[in-house]
C-alpha cells in the first residue's frame, strides 16, 4: 500500500482555494480575512502530517520528523522559515501581519528627451498589489509568496511521501 499525506494534501488542497480567492477580491476585509486563514493552514499542513497522517502510518511520521529537521537551514527552505512561520506565528500570537493594508502609493519618474523630470504620484488601491512590509521578503506581493509556499509544501510532501515508501 502507497503511504501518502491525505489529510495535510487536504489542508493544502483549501490552501490553494483561498488562494484563488485572493486573485480578485476587492474588499478589505474579506481580503484580510483570506490571507489570516492561507497563511495559518499553510504552517497547519506540517502539523496535520506529523499529527493527524503520520498518527496511523509510523514511516510516513519518520519520514516528515527527518524531512522537518532539514528545514532549519538552507536556502530552499527559507519561505518555510521567514513566511510561513514567521507570518502565522505573528498572527496568532499577536494577531499582527507584515502584509500591508490600505492603498499603496506608487511614485514613478519621468524624464523628458530635454532632461527634465517629474514626479508622479498615484494610490493603487482593491488589493491589487499587497507587498509584504520588512522581513526577508520586504516588498514582494503576499499572493507571490502563497504561490511559492504552495509549491514548497507539494514538494515536501512528495519527498517525505518518497522516503516513507521507500
Amino acid at each position: 500500500m502507497l503511504l501518502t499525506f491525505k489529510t495535510a494534501r487536504h489542508v493544502l488542497d483549501d490552501v490553494i482555494w483561498l488562494r484563488a480567492k485572493l486573485e480578485n477580491e476587492t474588499g478589505y476585509t474579506e481580503w484580510r480575512l483570506y490571507w489570516i486563514a492561507s497563511v495559518v493552514l499553510l504552517r497547519t499542513v506540517g502539523h496535520v502530517a506529523e499529527k493527524e497522517d503520520g498518527r496511523d502510518q509510523p514511516k510516513l511520521n519518520l519520514a516528515s520528523k527527518k524531512v522537518y529537521s532539514s528545514w532549519k537551514t538552507g536556502d530552499e527552505h527559507l519561505i518555510f522559515r521567514e513566511f510561513i512561520n514567521k507570518e502565522r506565528n505573528s498572527i496568532l500570537k499577536e494577531y499582527a501581519t507584515d502584509l500591508s493594508d490600505g492603498p499603496i502609493p506608487i511614485v514613478a519618474q519621468t524624464i523628458d528627451p530635454d532632461g527634465n523630470s517629474a514626479e508622479l504620484g498615484c494610490l493603487i488601491e482593491e488589493n491589487v498589489y499587497r507587498p509584504m512590509n520588512g522581513g526577508y521578503y520586504d516588498g514582494e506581493d503576499g499572493r507571490t509568496l502563497i504561490d511559492e509556499a504552495i509549491e514548497w509544501w507539494t514538494n515536501q510532501l512528495m519527498l517525505m511521501e518518497e522516503k516513507a515508501n521507500a
